[in-house]
């Protein structure tokens, strides 16, 4: 019970993340939350209903490819955190996150890297795209830092087409800084990656 409640405090978290920095300054960073951003931009659609949608897709993969635990930590990441991005929506965009974008890229970037990579070392998986890094770990043997960066990178060059190239630059910062941090704290506990098989 105890790393549920920790999951949906990282959760919460990566939320309140996404509302009061990545969204107010359009920073598509990859991830569930980057393909979001790219398709309310597109779509006019609420993220958080974007958000729950990707999730219950990649839910469904998880459920036939990965393991129970998994796939439990993902049910509740796929309802938790689109819930919490509706929630956390109406805290109203502060001055200063649009004023210092890239003390806050960089600050977003840290928040990240902490959220994911305290979710895989729970042994979960915050659902959405990042499944897909554990499928890519699973068949492929490729790091979930690595799968994570290259993932994200791919939507990170879509997002600089829709919202320009300073913050697609902004954006490889975040996940340049998240990546470091999950890689350094998945090693420090002696592993790579939550139990997927």
């Amino acid at each position: 019970m105890k790393r549920y409640l920790l999951l949906l405090v990282a959760l919460f978290f990566a939320a309140l993340n996404f509302n009061v920095i990545l969204k107010p300054l359009s920073l598509v960073t990859g991830g569930t939350q980057g393909v979001a951003l790219l398709l309310n931009h597109l779509l006019q659609l609420s993220p958080a209903l974007l958000i729950l949608i990707i999730n219950l897709i990649t839910f469904i993969t998880s459920y036939f490819t990965l393991s129970k635990t998994v796939t439990y930590g993902t049910m509740i990441a796929s309802f938790a955190y689109p819930l919490f991005v509706k929630i956390t929506s109406i805290i109203p965009t502060f001055l200063i996150v649009t004023k210092y974008p890239l003390l806050f890229s960089i600050l977003a970037g840290i928040i990240c890297g902490f959220t994911g990579g305290y979710i895989y070392q729970l042994g979960f998986s915050s659902g959405g795209i990042n499944t897909i890094n554990l499928l890519v770990n699973k068949y492929f043997r490729v790091k979930v830092a690595v799968s994570n960066f290259v993932i994200n990178v791919i939507i990170i060059l879509l997002g600089s087409v829709s919202f320009g190239i300073k913050n697609g630059l902004d954006s490889i910062i975040i996940i340049l800084i998240s990546s470091f941090i999950i890689n350094n704290l998945l090693k420090k506990n002696r592993f790579e990656t939550p139990k997927i098989v």
